[in-house]
């Protein structure tokens, strides 16, 4: 538990550069042998860093702004469904009994899920909501990170902030769900449509029931100013703030002269709005697509435009009904990378063929067929495949195309007062554009005023502000999470590798057992220099892999490449020779299935091969067909290894110079 403040001031830390003004600040206080850490966050990456931690007995305190766990998923828009499947995306420690028959899950799905990962390993024990992390400096006296927070956090109403976990009483579940949150929404949408979102989303006063106790309680904006502030002494910090939380939102050309409204994504909510008008959608990536196919309901004419490239499509679904990342498997993403484009380019011509002849069980209606067909065209046209281009996994501007009459540009453009002109010379007459424009990593606690000039390193001379400006760019940290200056991992990031096909929240998972190892004394990081050194050569690699791509989306990784590598680290890659001879269907279920976190449980210090097994036996295997391409070319490339071929080795383990 903490000391009390005056517990505290019996043994005040020393401020980061030594000045004169001594900040009272709480010691949290660790169990014999173990560390105490700061958790920024109560996301899934901050969820299973807690989780790891709190498994080997470490003390953790999180600080999560929001109402309430779930990070992203706490602000969606109103039909937000994942983009990857309920087998793919879950933690490999805990299941909702889905593998057999994977989904997609909505989002409020997806909160219950972590409601229940949470529950489970009683991680509501160690958040602390509506707490701002203000500021994080470092006492060179004591070594220990000062963490300064601030209570009373003010947040608008969304749907999530009436979804109470289980561990809640029913009845007030259903009450806060169905009667009051219902009614809260509807008066805020209702005075938001009257009097602009932005006025109304920082003025609102509401009751909402507390996630932790079922209370009823008060959200107004005059509380943060009643806050209450602390600075808190952690061994580490780990950051878990996630990349969709800063909207990034550039200025257009001629946007000077545009009469009509532009919104973010970040503040769009519901199709409805935009009933009657013409509306621009800038950016196809997976919630520009999934918001341009909503608003293609609704709206007179839609357009949808993408500079250069958009990603890699690929549908959730396939022709047979099965979510489409059951062919995100061990098999296909083995083949080297001299043959990917080769992979992917055969794959897409058999699936065009599927789309236009049909094969084995097919579901699909002529809608369907047309989209899937039309993917095929424009994956083809634009010469992509998911071995070298960034993935938008869902079909919506597809569907908005086939169906709905939505235009595609692919040309930079400039705005006049109704309309904006492409490069081609083609118009598109438009009353309101919704930017989605992504999002932009953020560190606001290690740049504030009082802290961002403190050295926290004496050797390299290291500032606050360097840490920031760092990890904007995870290709500068080991292993895109723990930072490099500090030999023991003082200070990681989770959540900011993102997986050109596959899901953020197995990632994080995997770079938190690692950081747990490390921070448990069980594994010993490389030193400063080697750790520096590895991040640049991890950095070529996936610059060569992506190109472009790698450069404009920071973080991006191959998802079993870097998910083998991690599990390398820790000596937790499945024991593949093993398990083709003793157990085969399980083999053939890793090799052919969705590409699971499970498969990691096998050996190693966090091995549960019974559990893991269990997983195996339900899920089902991918497509057929597609299955059948990419073992063919895998064999291939596996028979010229062997014979000396070494470029065409196949991928597994360690990340390395030939995996490129």
């Amino acid at each position: 538990m903490p000391q009390t403040r005056k517990q505290a001031s019996e043994g005040k830390e020393e401020g980061a550069t030594g000045s004169a003004e001594q900040p009272e600040v709480v010691r949290v206080m660790n169990p014999p042998a173990k560390k105490t850490c700061c958790v920024i966050g109560a996301g899934a990456s901050g969820l299973t860093v807690m989780k790891e931690l709190t498994s080997l007995g470490h003390k953790v305190m999180c600080f999560e702004e929001s109402i309430r766990i779930g990070g992203v998923y706490t602000k969606s828009y109103d039909r937000t469904m994942l983009t990857t499947s309920s087998v793919l995306t879950a933690f490999s420690d805990y299941s909702q009994g889905t593998e057999a028959r994977p989904k997609f899950f909505t989002d409020e799905e997806y909160l219950d899920y972590l409601d229940g990962y949470a529950s489970k390993f009683g991680l509501y024990d160690h958040v602390n909501f509506r707490t701002k992390v203000i500021k994080v400096t470092k006492c060179l006296v004591t070594n220990k990170w000062l963490v300064t927070v601030k209570t009373n956090a003010f947040l608008w109403p969304h749907r999530s902030t009436f979804i109470l976990p289980n561990h809640v009483d029913a009845e007030i579940r259903r009450e806060a769900k169905d009667v009051h949150g219902k009614e809260v929404l509807e008066d805020f949408y209702a005075k938001a449509e009257k009097d602009g979102f932005e006025n109304v989303k920082l003025n609102y006063q509401y009751k909402y029931y507390c996630h932790k106790t079922g209370e009823l309680m008060t959200m107004c904006p005059s509380q943060p100013a009643q806050g209450v502030t602390t600075t808190y002494a952690f061994d580490q910090i780990a950051v878990c703030t996630g990349t969709n939380t800063w909207a990034s939102l550039p200025k257009f050309d001629g946007q000077e002269n545009f009469k009509g409204v532009i919104v973010h994504s970040e503040n769009y909510k519901k199709p409805e709005v935009f009933k009657g008008k013409r509306v621009l959608v800038i950016g196809a990536g997976e919630s520009g697509s999934d918001i341009c196919n909503e608003i293609a309901g609704e709206a007179a004419k839609v357009a949808i435009v993408v500079r250069n490239k958009h990603g890699h499509l690929i549908p959730r679904k396939q022709s047979d009904g099965r979510v489409t990342d059951l062919n995100t498997n061990r098999c296909r993403y083995s083949n080297p990378y001299i043959l990917g484009d080769w992979v992917g380019f055969a794959n897409q011509h058999a699936k065009k063929f599927v789309a236009k002849n049909g094969w084995g069980d097919n579901k699909a209606t002529e809608d369907d067929r047309l989209v899937l067909q039309k993917i095929g065209e424009l994956n083809l046209q634009q010469g992509t495949s998911a071995f070298s281009k960034f993935g938008c996994k869902n079909e919506g501007f597809v569907t908005a195309m086939v169906t709905k009459g939505t235009e595609l540009h692919r040309d930079a453009f400039v705005m006049h007062e109704n309309k904006v002109v492409f490069k081609d010379g083609s118009e598109f007459a438009c009353d309101a554009i919704v930017a989605c424009t992504g999002y932009r990593n953020s560190f606001p606690f290690f740049e504030h005023e009082d802290v961002c000039e403190d050295v926290v390193c004496q050797k390299s001379g290291l500032k606050m502000k360097d840490i920031a400006t760092m990890a904007k760019n995870p290709r500068l940290l080991y292993k895109q999470s723990i930072f490099p200056a500090f030999a023991t991992g003082e200070i990681a990031f989770f959540g900011f590798a993102r997986p050109a096909f596959g899901a953020i929240p197995p990632c994080s998972e995997m770079q938190s057992r690692l950081y747990a190892m490390v921070t448990n004394g069980s594994l010993e990081l490389p030193c400063p220099d080697t750790m520096r050194s590895i991040a640049e050569q991890d950095q070529a690699i996936y610059e060569w892999r992506f190109g472009y791509d790698a450069k404009r989306v920071k973080g991006l990784v191959d998802f079993q490449l870097y998910t083998d590598d991690l599990a390398a680290q820790t000596g937790s890659l499945p024991p593949l020779s093993k398990l083709f001879f003793s157990k085969p269907k399980i083999w053939w279920k890793l090799m052919f299935s969705s590409f699971t976190m499970h498969q990691y449980r096998f050996q190693g210090p966090y091995a549960n091969p019974a559990v893991a097994e269990k997983v195996y036996e339900k899920v089902p295997v991918g497509d057929f067909l597609e299955c059948s391409i990419t073992a063919a070319f895998l064999v291939t490339s596996k028979v010229l290894s062997l014979i000396g071929f070494q470029e065409f080795t196949p991928n597994f383990g360690e990340l390395r110079t030939g995996s490129h």
